[in-house]
């Protein structure tokens, strides 16, 4: 059993950071083209076209904005966010999340486990990886994103991934068998209760299931 030391509410952390930078773009933009549009009327339709263009732009970025500066602080900056997984993400920006499997289950490489990302997490910082294990703890919480959980899994191996989910979690509970698909972030470790320390893999996750018992 782990010892929690991380929470959601930490990630608020990070979300503001990257809320921010997100706010400060828009005004510059925002003041740029207000007063572009009161020098030359012609151009408002523009002006919204292009606001409507940064707003889906900003959305495409937030999840891997998020993540890049949640990275340290989950990991009590042990690690940080590699540039090769920021891309993914924003690649791959409309399956964060997804809650249909089959939009996300022929982009997994389903040769990697655990083993392989304990060993050299750098070959697959660009590819979905699927996880099934025991929840051995989930919390979830109505953050500036909207509802994001995160869970740890313990699989067949007794290797532990700690999975972000910007989603709801539905019905999955501590003791439940899930899946999760995700894009590995970096490895760390936490103290566990025993005063020990669990070598875990962070995920940014795309997908999130229970298992049938």
């Amino acid at each position: 059993m782990l010892k929690k030391v991380l929470s959601i509410a930490l990630l608020s952390v990070a979300l503001t950071a990257c809320g921010s930078n997100f706010k400060e773009t828009t005004t510059r933009s925002g003041s740029s083209s207000t007063s572009f549009a009161t020098e030359q009327t012609a151009s408002n339709e523009n002006t919204a076209q292009q606001a409507s263009i940064n707003e889906v732009t900003d959305k495409q970025y937030l999840f891997a904005e998020f993540m890049k500066d949640g990275t340290p602080v989950l990991t009590e900056d042990q690690a940080f966010m590699e540039q090769t997984s920021y891309d993914f993400i924003v690649k791959n920006s409309d399956l964060f999340p997804s809650t249909d499997k089959s939009k996300v289950i022929n982009l997994v490489d389903k040769s990697v486990t655990t083993k392989h990302l304990n060993k050299n997490l750098n070959l697959y910082l660009n590819k979905f990886v699927k996880i099934t294990g025991d929840v051995i703890d989930i919390e979830e919480d109505n953050i500036p994103i909207g509802t994001t959980a995160i869970v740890y899994i313990s699989d067949e191996n007794d290797n532990t991934v700690m999975a972000v989910y910007p989603g709801a979690s539905g019905e999955i509970f501590e003791g439940d068998v899930a899946t999760v698909i995700g894009v590995p972030i970096a490895n760390f470790s936490y103290e566990n209760v025993s005063g020990g320390y669990t070598n875990t893999t962070l995920l940014a996750a795309s997908f999130l299931t229970k298992e049938n018992q």
